[in-house]
């Protein structure tokens, strides 16, 4: 794991080392073992190093083939290397490390762009090629390590982080408005967009070749949707499909454990990443040191649960018990850390654990993706019965439903009734994503600055997909949008904010592109009752099921009373009438309308307010 960066004057003047340097450096914290840098003429390439995979230096980035032709920088960790490394040796190519990075090197040289294909892992990758004299850039295929491209027609400079492009002397900070929207609206910006003009980020399974005139060619190496469109696990039998998983997952956990430093595990008490760390017991990957918050508010503390998988489990877990208000500590390195405005209120307890992990271990592994590709969330289950409802309830029936079921004692089935006359299974799944949907992103945003609702979105995501039932469609979305340029990131900056390297075995591409073909049966089980049906069964081949029977916990923190009380002050001078109207991009009238309906004891803005705050202060520390 680590951090890249580069430069390439397209008007052929010299790239100037110190200013390579300096950017570089802005990535100490994703890599403070080491540091390189290289300036081939108009070219320039750096990299932050955190050792993971031969410590020694030979690993040192920027690496090159033998006649120095090729340079390759690089983030991330390409799991069968060692494979590739046999292939390349039997093609004549010399190796000098036992590192993955050098692989990466005579792949491109011999496969040229066709190597992103064959690389397992996670990975953010950048190659002069001397040869063609072009800039490769390539991205793993969910995502999971970070690649920006700033582009004035002058200069093509790259980034694992924005913060090492705000670095560079000739970058341009101005604000794309539209990105703003996208932000407000679904709490994340989407790739390829950035929050700022003229950036763009790799997408998740693409590389983006750059020539002397600045042209660029994109391609996509491998796509989630295309597995969801073949639907390859359709004739599994339940039995089957447990067995598959099974093995999938713990080959995805094995492949994970290559590491010349101590790898460990986040451990909620869920059924992720107690199945994580069963997996690992299986392997026998030793004393295996797994890492848990607990928090004193009984509403989302998972402590005890992870304590008894640990104790059953056979493994020594570290537990930090704190309270809700002690991650207010957190809150002045939230926009250092995430150098793009972060809504997920959960970023603070990550950070909490990856501190507490990183005094032990170099690598931790997580649950990331179990509940986007195996349907785990609330939301998709939501989905799934409403698409069920709206088969076979006629539009009157659902409309006496929806008025009388508002009033039900229980949330879920109020919820469900409010929710429930929407016109389409897309319009249902993105209410549940859309931050400002209870105060109208038309209201809180100025004229002209509305862009893409989540429903519109998913809509027309949807409509791309071939012969896919809307349930996937809606886990495709979450997978390929939520979870990439949300939850995704979340994890990268929190862990890497504390040079933890985080591994994720539930992205393994090949489980990943089963989980995909999966039918709803496999994910719900045959009555739709059930959610992570497939996970909770291999889990009970581990694990007595009275363990794991009970609904999942998420981390949701008192924010409607910090912001009446600890954050109040904050609140309120950051998003005032002057700082709202003079960065131009909401309504001040209707920022002080949602304010005052919070303090008067309204939570349904919490959200949104949670938005525009973190953008605020984003904008402080960036605009």
């Amino acid at each position: 794991m680590c951090g890249i960066f580069g430069a390439w004057n397209l008007d052929g003047a010299p790239v100037d080392r110190n200013a390579i340097i300096r950017s570089r450096d802005a990535l100490i914290r994703r890599g403070p073992d080491d540091a390189g840098e290289e300036i081939i003429g108009n070219v320039g390439l750096a990299h932050r190093r955190l050792s993971i995979i031969d410590l020694s230096p030979l690993g040192r980035m920027p690496m090159a083939n033998e006649d120095r032709s090729v340079w390759a920088v690089f983030n991330g960790e390409i799991y069968n290397f060692k494979v590739l490394r046999a292939e390349l040796e039997s093609f004549g190519h010399r190796f000098v490390s036992q590192t993955d990075s050098e692989v990466i090197v005579h792949a491109y040289e011999q496969w040229g762009t066709d190597c992103f294909a064959r690389f397992d892992g996670m990975f953010a990758i950048a190659i002069w090629d001397g040869r063609h004299r072009q800039l490769v850039l390539a991205r793993d295929p969910h995502g999971k390590k970070p690649l920006f491209v700033y582009d004035n027609g002058k200069s093509i400079v790259f980034g694992s982080t924005l913060a090492a492009l705000v670095a560079w002397p000739s970058f341009e900070r101005r604000i794309d408005a539209n990105s703003i929207a996208e932000f407000v609206n679904f709490g994340y910006i989407h790739a390829p967009a950035s929050i700022f003009a003229n950036t763009k980020k790799v997408r998740p399974g693409s590389y983006v070749v750059y020539d002397e005139s600045g042209a660029n060619k994109e391609r996509t190496y491998w796509s989630l949707c295309k597995f969801a469109e073949e639907r390859a696990a359709q004739s599994l039998s339940e039995d089957e499909a447990v067995e598959r998983t099974d093995s999938l997952l713990l080959e995805a956990v094995r492949k994970r454990l290559i590491a010349d430093v101590p790898v460990g595990a986040f451990l909620s008490g869920g059924v992720d990443s107690s199945l994580v760390v069963a997996m690992l017991k299986r392997l026998g990957a030793g004393h295996v040191k797994t890492f848990t918050i607990g928090f004193d508010s009984e509403a989302f503390d998972e402590s005890q649960h992870a304590q008894q998988v640990a104790s059953m489990l056979g493994v020594e877990n570290r537990v930090l018990r704190i309270k809700a208000n002690d991650l207010l500590a957190y809150l002045p390195s939230v926009v250092e850390f995430y150098d793009e405005p972060m809504a997920d209120f959960s970023l603070f307890p990550v950070l909490a654990v990856s501190e507490l992990a990183r005094k032990e271990v170099a690598v931790v592994l997580t649950g990331d993706g179990a509940d986007e590709m195996f349907g785990g969330y609330e939301r998709l289950w939501a989905t799934h019965w409403f698409s069920r409802y709206q088969q076979i309830a006629p539009a009157p029936l659902r409309a006496v439903f929806s008025r009388l079921g508002k009033g039900a004692p229980s949330k879920r089935v109020s919820e469900f009734a409010r929710k429930s006359q929407a016109g389409s299974v897309a319009e249902f799944f993105g209410e549940f994503l859309d931050l400002s949907r209870r105060f109208g992103a038309q209201r809180l945003l100025r004229d002209g600055l509305v862009g893409q609702t989540p429903g519109q979105r998913i809509s027309a995501f949807c409509a791309g997909l071939k012969g896919v039932d809307p349930t996937s469609a809606a886990m495709m979305f979450e997978a390929t949008h939520t979870m990439v340029d949300g939850i995704l990131v979340k994890v990268d900056r929190g862990t890497m904010a504390y040079s933890l390297e985080a591994r994720s075995p539930f992205l393994d591409k090949a489980l990943s592109e089963f989980a995909a073909g999966l039918p709803m049966r496999l994910r719900f089980g045959k009555s739709g009752l059930g959610k992570k049906v497939l996970l909770k069964k291999t889990l009970a081949r581990y694990l007595p099921e009275s363990m794991f029977a009970r609904r999942k916990q998420g981390f949701t923190p008192p924010l409607r009373d910090w912001f009446r009380h600890e954050w109040k002050e904050v609140l309120s001078d950051s998003l005032s009438e002057s700082t709202v109207a003079r960065r131009g991009f909401f309504k001040p009238a209707a920022v002080q309308e949602m304010l005052a309906s919070h303090a008067s004891g309204d939570s349904a803005f919490t959200k949104p307010l949670w938005a525009m705050l973190m953008l605020e202060l984003w904008m402080q520390r960036y605009a």
